[in-house]
């Protein structure tokens, strides 16, 4: 998928932009967690993510597991990991966001502290050396009908990368699990699971590949969802279910999008 040349909505421009103003003499607040009662709530689910700063805003979709892995990425395959969020009316700690790969997958660290005001509605700050932001977080419902455990071809481009993989599942597994195995067609292959969570659409994703050409390196892990849409347009937009993972690889993280091919 090409990227745009203008990256205004990008996680990468949010920061970039929020430290110019803040270098600039733009306001900051202290970015303190605020007090809190209630809970512990049960966030284990989609989310959907604003992210501001510096007069620039992000959207984000992404998911939070059992253990608060709390992954987002956005419309250019930019990934934000968030401190871990496990439904205390509190959290904080350190927030990294990482420029898609075919930008170099440049990491930009800082930290991150908020609230969990109820079992759907998360709000925060960010922070860097030179810069305040926020964020909020709402529960978000990407699939309207029930999650499925896939079986058979489907086809796996990698967002910023000019990796195509094709794979193939079955249910294996509690609930709506999954395995795959498959290859670029060429030097990598590729094989791993989708464990679900609960009965939540929130897959535990592990993957390891080997080979050249590959998108990671190794055994990796991360977050998936299942979803009506075709959020990257590799599909041209065409009805039926997708299944989105955000891998937390060591040479950066990448999201793919996993879709049954239209004729």
């Amino acid at each position: 998928m090409s990227r745009k040349l203008i990256l205004l909505s990008s996680f990468l421009a949010l920061f970039v932009i929020a430290g110019m103003t803040m270098s600039c003499g733009g306001s900051s607040n202290s970015g303190a967690t605020q007090p809190c009662t209630g809970g512990p709530f049960n966030v284990v689910g989609d989310w959907q993510g604003t992210f501001t700063g510096g007069g620039t805003t992000t959207d984000a979709i992404g998911a939070i597991d059992s253990a608060g892995l709390a992954v987002f990425f956005d419309a250019l395959g930019d990934t934000a990991v968030l401190p871990a969020i496990t439904g205390t009316c509190s959290f904080s700690g350190n927030l990294s966001i990482y420029q898609a790969p075919d930008l170099g997958s440049a990491l930009i660290s800082g930290t991150a502290q908020g609230n969990v005001t109820s079992a759907t509605a998360i709000s925060g700050t960010q922070s860097n050396s030179t810069f305040t932001g926020n964020f909020s977080l709402t529960s978000y419902v990407p699939l309207t009908g029930s999650v499925v455990a896939l079986s058979g071809s489907r086809t796996a481009p990698v967002e910023g990368e000019a990796v195509i993989l094709q794979l193939t599942f079955s249910p294996s597994g509690p609930n709506s699990s999954m395995s795959f195995t498959g290859t670029d067609g060429f030097n990598c292959t590729v094989s791993g699971t989708f464990t679900e969570q609960q009965t939540s659409n929130v897959f535990d994703v592990s993957m390891t590949d080997s080979g050249t050409g590959c998108p990671g390196s190794g055994t990796m892990t991360g977050i998936g969802f299942e979803s009506d849409t075709d959020y990257f347009t590799f599909n041209g937009g065409a009805a039926g279910i997708y299944l989105y993972a955000d891998l937390l690889a060591t040479n950066g993280p990448f999201a793919i999008e996993i879709f049954q091919q239209v004729p």
